[in-house]
């Protein structure tokens, strides 16, 4: 029901009055491809090399895979995935699962490096022909027809079965499901590529993300970045000197897996932390534009007269959207 949606008037205001052009990407890490001009479609999106280097500092030399730890449920759909971040899974418990694939995999040529307890990595030979389905846009959703395509389909899908039947007798697994949390039974295998020696010089003089691609990106372009603060604050100060990216992403997980609370809670807190005091700042000439990159196919730019532009009529936020 619309009522259910929480109203964010800033936001609806920035999106109805600015002005919009398309902006294509199916998820935060394929815009941040997009944005430091690195070459990305369905079938061939290098996130993990950049995500490999934004999580661990250092530059992988051979191709990367992500390789990262997942619950599989059954219910009357299939095998729905979940990734690591909705269920408790501390550091011990990923540096042990990880540790134990280590041999196995280590047999087949493919190192495995771990960046964050949430995320895997595989080094090993290139597995270009290898056709893969990213997790993020699989969050909560059937993995039947995701799998993995192309010449080598075949040799990684045993090497996956292989890997999930050890993890499925490991005592992580065993004592998670004695204290009834969710078994880590399987690895998702996505995001391949190379690291190219050089991308072009990015458009932005700072980054603020906690994203591990966003700052792979960062640190190969040789652009400065911290992670995000809690809200723009002094931070206002120092968007006046350059062109900031700022990636707010704590609604990712909850549009994933359609939880509308969590929805609303994000939504407000970023309405009275970021988007009001940046229109505010807009509307003083403390800036000179804003420009708003939703992941719906459009990006909305706003200057400070349009704030003003009181003729177009006002939409909300939901609505344009969805």
């Amino acid at each position: 029901m619309p009522e259910a949606f929480s109203t964010v008037p800033t936001l609806s205001r920035w999106l109805s009055r600015s002005q919009s052009r398309p902006f294509v990407a199916d998820s935060l890490e394929q815009a941040a491809l997009t944005l430091f001009a690195v070459p990305c479609n369905d079938d061939a999106c290098p996130v993990a090399p950049f995500a490999c280097l934004g999580d661990t500092g250092q530059a992988p030399e051979a191709w990367c895979l992500h390789a990262d730890p997942v619950h599989l449920r059954a219910d009357t759909r299939g095998l729905i995935l979940f990734d690591a971040a909705t269920f408790p899974f501390d550091d011990d418990e990923s540096s042990e699962l990880a540790g134990a694939l280590t041999a196995l995999l280590a047999g087949d040529g493919w190192q495995l490096v771990r960046g964050d307890r949430r995320r895997w990595y595989l080094l090993g030979d290139d597995a270009g022909d290898l056709h893969t389905t990213a997790l993020p846009g699989l969050r909560g959703k059937p993995v039947s027809g995701r799998l993995a395509r192309g010449e080598q389909a075949a040799q990684w899908e045993q090497r996956s079965n292989e890997l999930q039947m050890l993890m499925y007798s490991h005592p992580v697994n065993q004592r998670r499901a004695e204290r009834g949390q969710p078994v880590i039974n399987g690895i998702w295998i996505w995001g391949g590529g190379r690291l190219p020696e050089t991308i072009p010089a990015a458009p932005f003089t700072q980054v603020f993300s906690h994203n591990a691609c966003v700052r792979g990106l960062a640190l190969h372009s040789g652009t400065a970045c911290e992670p995000l603060p809690e809200r723009l604050g002094s931070l206002l100060d120092r968007i006046q000197d350059g062109q900031l990216l700022l990636v707010l992403d704590g609604l990712d997980s909850a549009a994933a897996y359609e939880d509308l609370q969590q929805w609303n809670t994000v939504l407000e807190r970023y309405a009275r932390d970021w988007f009001d005091p940046l229109c505010a700042a807009l509307a003083g000439r403390r800036l000179h534009s804003l420009e708003l990159l939703p992941l719906n196919g459009r990006a909305y730019r706003m200057q400070p007269a349009q704030r003003w532009q009181f003729w177009k009529p006002l939409r909300s936020c939901r609505d344009i959207l969805a």
